[in-house]
C-alpha cells in the first residue's frame, strides 16, 4: 500500500494537506496504543506499525519536494539511487557557471550567476507547471512523465549548484 491509499487520496503531485490530515488524525485514533494496551502482543505490534506507517506518510506527502520522486517511484519511472545521465548539453552549461562563478570578481557578478541558474530552473519547470499543479496524474501521458523525471534531476542537480554557491 502507497501513503495515497492509506490516507484515500489521488495519487498526484499536489496533496490537499486539510484531507490528509484528517485521514491522518483518523488513523492515529485508530491505532493509538492506549486503545489496544489490553490487546494481544500481535493487535499492539498491528496497531504501531499502522501509526509508524502513518507518520512517515504524513511527514513525506506534508513535504513538496518528496513528493514528486515518491510519485515518480510509485509509478515505476523513477528508481531509488538511479544513475540518471543528463543530457550532455545541459552538463556543458553547468560546467560553464561553475568556472563563472570561480571566476566572479565580485558579489554582483556571483549574484548575477544565480539570478542565471534560476532562470533556467523557472524555464525548466514552466512546460511542466500544469502538471505539477494536479492532484491526479491520471491524465498525464508517459511522455510527460518522462519529462517531470528528466525535470527532477536537473532541477536536483541544479540545487546542488547553487549550495555548493552559497557555502
Amino acid at each position: 500500500m502507497n501513503y495515497f491509499e492509506l490516507f484515500g487520496l489521488p495519487i498526484g503531485f499536489q496533496v490537499d494537506t486539510q484531507k490528509l490530515r484528517a485521514a491522518f488524525m483518523e488513523i492515529q485514533k485508530a491505532t493509538h496504543p492506549d486503545k489496544f494496551a489490553q490487546g494481544n502482543p500481535d493487535e499492539q505490534e498491528a496497531a504501531l506499525e499502522q501509526s509508524a506507517l502513518a507518520n512517515k506518510g504524513y511527514t513525506l506527502l506534508n513535504q513538496k519536494e518528496r513528493i514528486l520522486p515518491y510519485v515518480l517511484e510509485l509509478l515505476g519511472i523513477l528508481t531509488p539511487d538511479e544513475k540518471y545521465t543528463l543530457e550532455p548539453d545541459f552538463l556543458m552549461e553547468m560546467m560553464e557557471f561553475n568556472e563563472a562563478w570561480m571566476d566572479a570578481e565580485d558579489a554582483t557578478a556571483k549574484q548575477a550567476i544565480i539570478h542565471q541558474i534560476e532562470k533556467i530552473k523557472n524555464e525548466l519547470y514552466a512546460p511542466i507547471q500544469t502538471y505539477m499543479e494536479m492532484d491526479q496524474i491520471d491524465s498525464i501521458s508517459q511522455e510527460a512523465m518522462l519529462q517531470i523525471k528528466s525535470y527532477y534531476y536537473k532541477k536536483k542537480y541544479l540545487d546542488r549548484i547553487l549550495e555548493d554557491f552559497h557555502h
